[in-house]
């Protein structure tokens, strides 16, 4: 009796300790995670890895396509393209079975093949979804920005921005990952056009379009808070700006010319700065913003960014420069330390920082690596060629005590919790 007593006591606590650790789980409902920083605070996790890599717990095909995967109450949710539709799946966390899936018709070609779906010549997904509430909003690489019921992915309205514009599809496709507030969804545009357009979350209806016009960019829309007053924060095609959320009046320009006209990476706000970065080349740069403009504070060539987002833990800022891990100074960005050797990342290749001395990065090519990041710069514990791809490009979600890699066409969760 007291040994069936201990175990049943054994099986209690360990269902206590699992619901317990679901229950304070951290949410990743939008690109970057809950606050935008591409920080997780997940616990408990193996501070190594098996030889082989984690544990492949399950894989699902899922289509093409680069948008990171999220996360939201056990489900995850991907939004790729399979066959000539883009398609958006919910699938559950585990064991990954598909819950829904929502599509509609691709329509639009990208300027650039490389931009597509290497079968069709479709412009593919690469704007990651956002949750927000009880609906989940997409930007396809064609210009739909889609709302869907979050329960069964019904769609409640589309509105296809590029037409709304009268613009051109850009050279690469759409890949401006919506940003969500309080009345509006942001995005960018196409070319020949308004930069920039704020739809209502409700209706779908185009609440206004930038007074800016010309040639939109790749990057997401940030909100900053200037002097407790708000500014949408826009990385254009050859320009930044600062724009009024409320209306899309411009508040402030500073150029930003890169060739191929790629300015990819999301700006990263921090008080009343923000930082920029691009690659081929041209490097990055400091601004400080007032209500009424931006000062350039520095520009030098220590972080070039193709287009992963560079993550910024207190003094650090972490970023794939060019292909390799790089680490500056907040705010002078006076470089702290390049990685020499592994990882090497590609220009694609994608940060995901785990507290404050972990790293998981994702090569372009589709290996795979753990990072003890110190003072002097990243040492490997754990590594795994997971894909044998050219262009894997999604950040990949840990969520619950999994890693969820997006390659090609394929998802794969891999458990990295003991």
């Amino acid at each position: 009796m007291g040994s069936k007593t201990s175990h049943s006591t054994c099986i209690a606590v360990s269902m206590s300790l699992l619901i317990a650790s679901i229950a304070c789980a951290e949410e990743w409902p939008k690109f970057l995670g809950p606050d935008g920083t591409g920080i997780s605070h997940e616990k408990n996790l193996l501070d190594q890895w098996p030889a082989a890599g984690p544990a492949k717990a399950w894989s699902a095909t899922v289509g093409e396509g680069y948008a990171s995967p999220i996360a939201l109450d056990g489900r995850i949710y991907v939004f790729a393209q399979e066959g000539r539709n883009d398609t958006l799946w919910a699938l559950d966390a585990q064991p990954g079975k598909v819950l829904w899936k929502q599509a509609y018709e691709a329509t639009r070609s990208p300027q650039q093949s490389q931009g597509a779906n290497s079968e069709n010549g479709l412009a593919v997904p690469e704007a990651t979804p956002a949750i927000d509430g009880d609906r989940i909003y997409t930007y396809g690489g064609g210009g739909d920005l889609i709302c869907r019921q979050l329960a069964d992915g019904k769609q409640l309205w589309r509105v296809n921005i590029l037409d709304e514009t009268h613009a051109n599809i850009l050279v690469w496709a759409q890949a401006s990952t919506p940003l969500v507030d309080d009345k509006f969804i942001y995005v960018q545009s196409g070319e020949g056009g308004a930069v920039a357009v704020a739809v209502e979350k409700s209706s779908g209806k185009v609440a206004w379009k930038s007074q800016a016009a010309g040639l939109a960019g790749y990057a997401a829309p940030v909100m900053a808070t200037i002097e407790q007053k708000k500014q949408l924060i826009i990385l254009g095609g050859d320009t930044l700006f600062g724009m009024e959320p409320q209306s899309g009046k411009t508040i402030w320009t500073q150029p930003w010319k890169t060739d191929f006209d790629v300015n990819a990476a999301t700006p990263l706000v921090h008080e009343n700065r923000v930082f920029i970065t691009s690659n081929y080349e041209h490097g990055c740069a400091m601004y400080t913003l007032t209500t009424a403009g931006a000062t350039k504070d520095w520009e030098n060539d220590a972080v070039q960014s193709q287009f992963q987002t560079p993550i910024l833990d207190g003094e650090r800022l972490y970023a794939n420069s060019a292909g390799t891990l790089t680490c500056i100074h907040w705010p002078d960005g006076k470089p702290l330390w390049s990685s020499r050797g592994e990882p090497r990342l590609g220009n694609g290749g994608s940060l995901l920082l785990v507290g404050s001395n972990k790293m998981i990065c994702m090569s372009e090519r589709g290996k795979l690596s753990l990072l003890d990041i110190q003072p002097t710069g990243p040492k490997v514990v754990g590594q795994v060629a997971l894909f044998d791809e050219s262009r894997v490009w999604a950040v990949p979600l840990l969520y619950r005590g999994n890693l969820y890699c997006k390659g090609k066409d394929q998802l794969i969760c891999l458990k990295i919790s003991p």
